[in-house]
């Protein structure tokens, strides 16, 4: 090796060493699990190519950035890898997120390792435990919604089971499991016919809507329908009741029934829902369901869906299922999912996005870039992420200034070093025979 390679190579080793650490970038997948907690959007499990994952990372949201390069942050794994779990947060704590059910495979094989349906992860001593729950826990399932309001519940509505959870045939369950943070107990209480992969939304009145997914015929699991989507379920958080509701479609275009779609709360009580399938479990073809964007109003007497005019400042604007979304301010942020219509013949995989996107609400345009001066509508306050966030900048500039000071310092010692050793090179006692070998 000549002295100008060895030279070259020790300056990039040191120079790698301070400022060579990768950017995490996750890689595209389908049913994960997601929630915003201050300016941070989490992210847990999903399945990707080679299956069930147990990664988890965060969005950072404190600054703005463009959609092409998001700036995503690894936290430590889930213990199990998980898909088609929910997650809910405690909103006294903000600190707390409760990881419900899914699938839980070993993170060295894809088999069954169930040790509990909930597990609890600090964001802030970013550690994972089981916690302690009195009551009769609920039976595994899968594609099910958990919705957590301010008095210190998470409420599970229904969800289904399959061979991944351990169970003999597909299932639907008709329950409402709730689980109370304040003393950590499990409670369940019959609900309406089953149901699953539908989107639930919480009220400013704490009423939960829930819409669309798949339900069993006449409680029949053999025979799986769509739910229609203009029949909204409710749930009462305050009275603990169950209502339906008719909802008035009007739009000019034909409003399809669907499942595995996201949806969030717009102010005034709107429901924005987006993406979703048409298609069943037993379907070959996988189809997106049709028009991507919808608008639930639930503050007229009756209930009206709408389907807004959608614009693009991206290009073609994406058509996913099985996919995250969560708003924070005027920007609903999509992510990862099923993306496009499938043919589903040979086991073909089914392409999984590894993207996220980013809507204006005001506008129903898809944008290029996330614009915190454009973002303050609606945003949740974290002063103590904030705080987190600004003594951890605060901490990376300190320590990049200082090894920047000693990859120069040591480059510059090394340099001096090497030339001197040029002028030694004949001297039999360096650089000897047993090195260069």
């Amino acid at each position: 090796m000549s002295y100008n390679t060895f030279y070259l190579c020790l300056i990039f080793g040191l120079g790698y060493i301070f400022f060579g650490v990768e950017s995490y970038v996750p890689v595209g997948r389908i049913s994960h699990s997601s929630i915003l907690i201050g300016n941070k959007i989490y992210y847990f499990g999903g399945l990707t190519d080679v299956g069930a994952s147990d990664d988890a990372f965060y969005l950072d949201l404190s600054q703005s950035f463009d959609v092409v390069n998001p700036p995503w942050t690894q936290i430590p794994n889930i213990p199990f890898r998980s898909s088609w779990a929910s997650v809910a947060s405690d909103n006294s704590n903000n600190a707390d997120i409760y990881l419900f059910g899914g699938i839980m495979f070993d993170v060295t094989a894809q088999k069954d390792s169930f040790k509990s349906f909930v597990y609890k992860f600090n964001i802030n001593s970013l550690s994972w435990n089981i916690p302690t729950v009195s009551g009769t826990a609920p039976s595994r399932r899968i594609e099910m919604k958990a919705i957590s309001d301010n008095s210190g519940k998470i409420y599970i509505f229904g969800g289904a089971a399959n061979s991944l959870v351990g169970a003999q045939t597909r299932t639907f369950f008709s329950d409402m499991i709730t689980f109370d943070i304040t003393d950590s107990s499990w409670s369940i209480n019959t609900a309406v016919n089953g149901r699953a992969t539908y989107s639930a939304t919480l009220l400013s009145n704490g009423i939960i809507v829930y819409v669309g997914g798949l339900e069993p015929f006449n409680g029949n699991n053999d025979v799986v329908l769509i739910a229609d989507i203009s029949k909204i379920l409710l749930f009462d958080t305050n009275s603990l009741t169950w209502s339906t509701k008719s909802a008035i479609i009007k739009a000019s275009v034909l409003v399809e029934s669907r499942h595995a779609h996201s949806a969030v709360l717009a102010p005034n009580d709107q429901i924005i829902i987006y993406g979703g399938t048409r298609s069943t479990v037993n379907d070959v073809d996988f189809n997106q369901a049709s028009p991507d964007v919808l608008v639930l109003d639930t503050k007229k007497d009756l209930f009206e869906i709408t389907a807004p005019n959608v614009s693009t400042n991206i290009g073609k604007f994406p058509t996913l299922t099985a996919h995250t979304a969560n708003l924070y301010g005027n920007y609903m942020i999509v992510a990862f999912g099923i993306k496009g219509n499938i043919t589903r013949q040979n086991g073909i995989t089914l392409y999984r996005n590894e993207k996220i996107y980013v809507m204006d609400i005001r506008n129903f345009t898809w944008v290029n870039s996330l614009d915190l001066s454009q973002a303050d509508n609606n945003k949740v306050s974290d002063s103590q992420s904030s705080n987190n966030d600004k003594t951890t900048i605060i901490l990376a500039s300190v320590l990049g200034i200082l090894g920047g000071l000693l990859v120069l310092i040591g480059g510059f010692f090394v340099y001096r070093w090497i030339n001197k050793r040029k002028r030694e090179k004949d001297d039999p006692g360096f650089f000897g025979s047993n090195i260069d070998r």
